[in-house]
C-alpha cells in the first residue's frame, strides 16, 4: 500500500510533464496541419486558424491556413493580417530566409515594427503543406523580452507543426 501511495505521489509529481500541450487542426475542417500550443497560454480559434497569446501577455501567435496561388499572394494575405491586428510593420527591417519546419518547406520573413504595446519584433512565416494551393500561415508579433521569455515554448510551437496530408 505505501508503495502504491508512493507512485501515486510520483506520478502526480511530475504529471505537468505528460501534458503540456493541447494539439489543435488547422482549419478544423480538412486540415492541412496540426500545431501543438501549450496549455497554459490562451488559445482560442478562429475561422480558419487559432490564436495564442503567452501567460505574460507579451507574444502573440496565429496559424491559418491561406488560398493563394503563390507565395507573393500569400505573404499579402499575411501583411494585411498585421495591419487588421493594429501591427505596423517597417518595411525597410525586412530580413528573409528559406528554412524548414518538419520537413515542410518554409519561407521566413522577419520585421521589427510596432503594436499597441510599443516596439515589437514581428514574423510570418509561410509554410508549403501537401494540399494544392493551400499554405499554413504562422503569424508571430511580441516584444524582446517576451521573446527572451518565451523562446522554449515559440520552438516548441514551430516544431510541432505537422501536415495532414
Amino acid at each position: 500500500m505505501k508503495n502504491l501511495f508512493a507512485l501515486s505521489l510520483l506520478t502526480f509529481a511530475f504529471a505537468p510533464c505528460f501534458g503540456h500541450a493541447a494539439t489543435f487542426p488547422i482549419p478544423d475542417e480538412n486540415p492541412v496541419a496540426t500545431v501543438s500550443l501549450p496549455e497554459k497560454w490562451e488559445s482560442n480559434p478562429y475561422e480558419g486558424g487559432i490564436e495564442s497569446t503567452s501567460p505574460d501577455g507579451a507574444i502573440y501567435v496565429a496559424l491559418e491556413m491561406v488560398t493563394a496561388k503563390d507565395v507573393k499572394s500569400a505573404t499579402e494575405q499575411g501583411i494585411e493580417f498585421f495591419a487588421k491586428q493594429g501591427v505596423m510593420i517597417d518595411p525597410g527591417s525586412l530580413k528573409t530566409k528559406d528554412t524548414k519546419i518538419n520537413s515542410l518547406d518554409a519561407f521566413d520573413m522577419q520585421f521589427t515594427g510596432k503594436d499597441k504595446d510599443g516596439a515589437a519584433n514581428i514574423s510570418l512565416t509561410l509554410v508549403a503543406t501537401n494540399a494544392e494551393g493551400k499554405f499554413l500561415m504562422l503569424y508571430f508579433w511580441g516584444s524582446d523580452a517576451g521573446v527572451v521569455a518565451n523562446i522554449d515554448d515559440l520552438k516548441k510551437i514551430s516544431d510541432s507543426i505537422q501536415a495532414t496530408k
